[in-house]
């Protein structure tokens, strides 16, 4: 009987048993909890503390804001915990000494493992992309069907201050007071660099641009202060390009314009 036949056949792994192998290792295994501790730690974020530390909702723009970061949170948690996870073993088990270690199996080799990170990505890009071009949509069809009654605010920055006109109002000021649950839209120009206008509670922000008319709009919800920032640098005073305003009742908005000599619609 010659030799060869009592060598045993040597069989390439299974996908499967490279898989189990792949789970059993110990990097992996360790990397993984890790992974699932900072998912955790982030849907927390987003379900705790991330509207709190966002500005007062005081429109619709910022409730669908504040909606979109603690969805996006919890869609990108996931992906972070994995990352995170990763770096800190690597971080943890890091070598020390003057030779390098041999390298580890290359997990681009590992079929399975690739084609499901490729697949779990690109449902969640997807997802975003999908999510977003609903939502301008969904802005642009409110918008038309507001435009008959919203009220109309020609935004001019210039270094280092905001103007803001109401045309069918007849009045111009440096605040922006607007009535609660009326639709607004802002047509906001530059006179000279580009600036960003920025009402923060408000939940919009456009740039500024000299000789070119950006829209925005939106519908205040809720009574009380709002700060206007300039979101672009625009120069040595940028920091310093800042103004208030007020969402007012009806009836305090109408005295308002009439106390800046305009007249009421």
């Amino acid at each position: 009987m010659s030799s060869h036949e009592h060598e045993e056949e040597v069989l390439a792994p299974t996908p499967g048993a490279r898989v189990t192998a792949f789970l059993k290792r110990r990097d992996v295994r360790v990397s993984t909890a890790l992974g699932i501790f900072f998912t955790l730690v982030f849907v927390l974020l987003g379900w705790k503390f991330y509207p709190h530390w966002m500005p007062t909702i005081m429109s619709t723009d910022m409730k669908a804001n504040e909606a979109l970061m603690v969805a996006f949170t919890y869609i990108s948690a996931p992906i972070c915990g994995i990352v995170l996870g990763i770096a800190t073993y690597t971080f943890m088990h890091r070598h020390k000494g003057d030779t390098p270690p041999e390298d580890g199996p290359a997990i681009r080799t590992n079929g399975p493992l690739v084609v499901t990170w490729t697949v779990v990505t690109s449902l969640f890009a997807l997802l975003a992309i999908v999510w977003g071009i609903t939502e301008l949509n969904v802005g642009a069809t409110a918008a038309a069907a507001e435009a008959k009654s919203a009220l109309v605010v020609e935004v001019t920055g210039s270094q280092w201050v905001w103007t803001f006109n109401y045309p069918s109002l007849g009045i111009e000021t440096h605040e922006l007071n607007l009535p609660i649950n009326q639709p607004v839209i802002f047509d906001v120009v530059s006179s000279d660099v580009n600036h960003s206008f920025w009402p923060v509670q408000l939940g919009v922000k456009v740039d500024a641009n000299r000789l070119e008319t950006t829209v925005v709009h939106t519908t205040p919800t809720k009574l009380g202060n709002i700060d206007i920032k300039c979101a672009e640098l625009c120069g040595l005073y940028h920091a310093y390009m800042e103004t208030s305003g007020q969402i007012m009742t009806g009836s305090d908005f109408n005295n308002w314009v009439t106390a800046q000599g305009g007249h009421t619609a």
